[in-house]
């Protein structure tokens, strides 16, 4: 069946261009009724009317032409915008992963220090747990989605 496609294709639109240079022939009848046919009559008085060209179509879309030129640049934003996003929604989505893991580490009873400038540890107490636990919640009920 594939194999039979492209010759038909082709008759089909042979066929079809050689309507397209065809001739038109118009007459008036005894009754004054102006008749239009691709074949002339030869008892009437037949005039052959041939088609103009068409100079309406618009100019093809080149290049360097100013649509193209706002369309590629329209294009390319759209495309930059799409990285930046990307990689935002990457980067929220492993500080959303933090903020998890530090969360579930602190209701899960683990302890939490700061370093100080001098390397020495100060471990959180229960109400400085109890703020960090409520900020973090804070945080990825605002953050992450």
């Amino acid at each position: 069946m594939q194999r039979l496609l492209g010759p038909i294709l082709l008759l089909a639109a042979s066929t079809l261009s050689f309507n397209l240079s065809a001739e038109i022939y118009t007459w008036t009848d005894k009754n004054g009724k102006v008749h239009f046919s691709d074949k002339p009559i030869s008892n009437e008085n037949v005039t052959i009317i041939t088609p103009t060209e068409n100079n309406n179509i618009a100019n093809p879309v080149t290049i360097n032409s100013q649509w193209q030129q706002d369309y590629n640049k329209t294009k390319q934003a759209k495309a930059e915008r799409a990285q930046k996003e990307a990689k935002l929604a990457r980067k929220n989505i492993g500080y959303c992963n933090q903020m998890k893991s530090e969360l579930a580490l602190i209701s899960q009873g683990g302890r939490f220090y700061v370093m100080s400038p001098e390397g020495e540890r100060s471990f959180q107490n229960e109400e400085q747990l109890k703020s960090n636990k409520k900020k973090l919640s804070k945080a990825i009920k605002k953050t992450c989605r």
